[in-house]
């Protein structure tokens, strides 16, 4: 799987770290997690750890991890689906509901799932693991 890689600008330097701005790309837009990149705003800021000599106004290529875009799609795409099939099976065969009513029990999963997708999202925030590629 090929890295998602974009340019940032230097912003802050600490004595391992810079902080850079990351300007928001059209594929964030459609993003349900994108706390995890901090991408609820225009401009997104991450705190990298570096051994690279960087100052401030540095454009440099950040790359993100294809676990993370892997795991951020699972979280999205199928957690939610899993969530509601799990939800139908319980209240049908365990339960020995009507039909009608475990599918409004599985609607109630798919709403809970969507809850677990926004603590998913808070707990990994801190927890991006971006690197610098390159200066540019």
């Amino acid at each position: 799987m090929e890295n998602h890689e974009d340019i940032a600008v230097v912003r802050r330097t600490e004595k391992n770290f810079v902080h850079v701005e990351v300007e928001r790309t059209g594929s964030c837009d459609g993003c349900a997690i994108s706390g995890i990149c901090s991408a609820d705003d225009k401009i997104i800021i991450h705190k990298i750890n570096t051994d690279l000599k960087l100052k401030i106004g540095d454009k440099v290529q950040v790359n993100i991890e294809p676990s993370l875009r892997v795991f951020s799609s699972f979280v999205v795409f199928i957690i939610p689906i899993l969530t509601m099939l799990l939800f139908y099976l319980i209240s049908k065969y365990l339960l020995n509901l009507i039909e009608g009513l475990s599918i409004i029990i599985s609607m109630f999963g798919l709403l809970l799932s969507g809850l677990f997708i926004y603590i998913i999202d808070k707990i990994f925030v801190n927890k991006l693991n971006f690197k610098i590629t390159k200066r540019l």
